[in-house]
């Protein structure tokens, strides 16, 4: 390489490291003044914990209503009692309305992370980050269609049915990728004095 093409290369470089190491810099403020006591992984695993149940209890008892409605010959499912399916779609709508409040709070927790720096470090980030913005887009879409739908109300041109039917499993899906990665951190910190002796440890 030559001397002109070496200092152009040498200029770049040094261009990309300045920006980076700004980010970097900036990335570290802006996350010292969203942090809070309450902003931690305990937290965070503790609303988990209530939103993964709410997901899970909304979607058995929203696939329970959609086989009821179309029924495959091969899967008898119980009707009885007589109330079984009024019970069921009320868990169904109180389950999936607690679902935006949750994520709301879930998202207050640690959204401070959306600032660091750099942004993905390595594939295995890169998988996670993809499915929190599946899980996060599907699961705002999913109760504000089934509340709306609750109150039958349609400001759009697809089926509610099977577009909420398809985006629970999307739901479902990302919120098993987002358990699975981040399965370590929620066994340190599922009780309350295992979170303790994490933080303490830090």
């Amino acid at each position: 390489m030559d001397a002109p093409h070496a200092a152009d290369s040498g200029a770049t470089v040094s261009v990309v490291d300045r920006v980076s190491g700004m980010l970097q810099r900036r990335s570290q403020q802006v996350q010292e003044l969203l942090r809070s006591p309450v902003r931690d992984t305990r937290m965070a695993v503790v609303i988990g914990r209530m939103l993964a149940l709410a997901l899970v209890v909304c979607f058995a008892t929203g696939v329970y209503s959609h086989l009821l409605q179309s029924p495959l010959p091969w899967l008898p499912l119980p009707i009885r009692p007589i109330g079984l399916y009024a019970w069921t779609q009320g868990v169904h709508v109180v389950s999936g309305s607690m679902l935006l409040p949750l994520l709301l709070a879930k998202l207050w927790t640690v959204y401070p992370r959306l600032f660091r720096w750099p942004p993905v470090r390595g594939a295995a980030d890169l998988i996670e980050r993809a499915s929190i913005a599946v899980l996060v887009a599907t699961a705002l879409v999913v109760p504000v269609t089934g509340v709306l739908n609750a109150l039958e109300w349609y400001p759009w041109t697809f089926s509610f049915r099977r577009t909420h039917f398809a985006l629970s499993w999307m739901l479902m899906g990302a919120l098993l990728v987002h358990i699975g990665v981040q399965l370590p951190a929620i066994r340190r910190h599922w009780r309350r004095d295992a979170g303790e002796e994490a933080d303490d440890d830090r």
